[in-house]
């Protein structure tokens, strides 16, 4: 858990979708929660990707992104890491990034906020 608490994040990825319609154009905005783990060790992604079962390990120059992100990853990881942080300031992130799951859980496919802005801050 050490390596989650000091190199992960928990955070929110805005995703813009424009859909045309008979009126004209619609655009949709989803705030979905999100998790990332960066290292400059792959393989110490590898064991982390290993571990979990999920999620996806993308380059960035000579950084590497352990990236959760789709829904059922993000229950997962909830299920997961609930009750295994020790980091009190970790904790309280997890907090507020595990009721953003739980009610993305909850929203149905289709549901955007067209006007709705994000949470105060991207990453907690």
């Amino acid at each position: 858990m050490g390596f989650i608490e000091s190199e992960g994040v928990f955070t929110i990825n805005t995703i813009k979708i424009r859909k045309k319609t008979k009126k004209g154009q619609k655009n949709y905005q989803y705030h979905n929660p999100a998790f990332y783990l960066v290292s400059r060790d792959r393989s110490a992604l590898e064991i982390v990707k290993q571990i979990l079962g999920m999620g996806k390990i993308n380059r960035h120059g000579v950084i590497f992104h352990l990236n959760i992100r789709r829904k059922d990853e993000c229950i997962a990881l909830v299920n997961f890491l609930e009750g295994r942080l020790k980091s009190a300031f970790r904790a309280e992130q997890f907090e507020k990034w595990r009721q953003l799951v739980l009610e993305w859980k909850l929203r149905a496919w289709g549901e955007g906020e067209t006007t709705a802005a994000p949470p105060s801050s991207q990453a907690f």
